[in-house]
């Protein structure tokens, strides 16, 4: 599949928390705003392999092929790409996970996760997660 996006998130159960992505002023798309974790589509990855290599380029974390769970894709007509999101149910520190770039990034809980300043998209693939739990 060419020109995709591949994003997500890792969804602590225990903590009903979704670690999230704070991008810096620098980026060209949703500069300081909160998003999921990920990126386009490079060779003949596909989707999941795009998602597990944007996970370890920007927390430093390895994840196999069974942790990920696909949550939504749709076509995405801004950017005129596919949007693949999938999360990771997963409960690691902070302290254990090295931000690769961005500005930060943090455990939100899903209570206040709406009053951050998050994209359209993001709200939308948030809420499409919250109505399977």
């Amino acid at each position: 599949m060419k020109g995709f996006y591949a994003g997500g998130f890792f969804y602590n159960p225990k903590t009903r928390e979704v670690l999230l992505h704070k991008r810096d002023g620098n980026t060209k798309n949703h500069p300081n705003q909160w998003a999921f974790f990920g990126g386009l589509g490079e060779g003949d990855e596909n989707p999941v392999e795009a998602f597990i290599r944007e996970i370890e380029e920007e927390l430093g974390v390895r994840l196999s092929l069974d942790e990920v769970i696909p949550l939504c894709d749709y076509y995405n007509p801004v950017r005129q790409t596919h949007r693949n999101i999938f999360y990771v149910v997963n409960d690691k520190k902070k302290s254990e996970m090295t931000l690769g770039e961005g500005a930060d990034f943090d455990w939100v809980s899903l209570d206040v996760v709406f009053d951050y300043d998050l994209t359209e998209r993001i709200v939308r693939d948030l809420k499409t997660f919250l109505s399977t739990l």
